[in-house]
This record gives structure tokens, sequence and C-alpha cells, in this order.
């Protein structure tokens, strides 16, 4: 049995591949943004969709909701495409500040994971 390593450098982290518990392919991390007064990572970015990051889809996605699946270097969440596909999301010109506490907290819950502030 291999050992979890409890931290990783975020550049190793982005554009790894994000799997459903199915093992599709739904996507890849973008970006991982920080809550810089706790230090915490408030999201990762997940990019789903389009062709070279045209028309794709952006989703703010609780850390808490993403298990790392390190030997092979992907994120696996339970979520599948088509919940994906109806889901809101944002584009590139305008991601989510989680500053605004019900529309973070509305974010949390539509992936099951429970808000790191409360």
């Amino acid at each position: 049995m291999s050992k979890f390593r409890r931290t990783l450098g975020a550049s190793s982290l982005i554009h790894d591949k994000v799997v459903n518990l199915s093992g599709q392919d739904i996507g890849r991390i973008q970006e991982l943004m920080v809550d810089v007064t706790t230090g915490r990572v408030a999201y990762a970015v997940l990019s789903f969709g389009g062709f070279m990051d045209i028309g794709n889809k952006l989703f703010a996605l609780p850390w808490s909701a993403l298990t790392v699946d390190e030997p092979k270097r992907r994120f696996v969440v339970n979520v599948t495409k088509e919940s994906l596909e109806a889901m809101p999301g944002f584009d590139k010109d305008h991601w989510p500040d989680l500053d605004d506490l019900a529309y973070a907290t509305g974010v949390y819950r539509q992936w099951g994971a429970t808000p790191y502030w409360t």
C-alpha cells in the first residue's frame, strides 16, 4: 500500500484530470483559489466541456468534494456529466469571489459539501 502524502504543490495539481465515480473524464482542474484570510483552498476551478478552453464551462468546486487519486494524478468527484451540464457555472471573465456568503454557501451545497467557514 502506498503512503498518502498530506501536502502537494499547487502547480502539480493544476491541469490534473477530474473523473467521476464511474471513471468518466469530466474535465480538468484549471486553478486553485485560496482564501487569503484563512489560508485554506476556498475552491478548485473545474473546467468542463469545450475544446482547447473555448466554450468550456467553469465550476467552483469545494476542495472537500474532491478525492485525490495521487497514483493516477487525477481527482475523483461524485457528479455526472448530465448534472454538470445542468449546474450553474461561470465563464473565464466572471470568476466568483466567495465573499458573498449566500452565494458561497449555495456553491458548497450544490456539491453536497459543508462550507469550511461554518
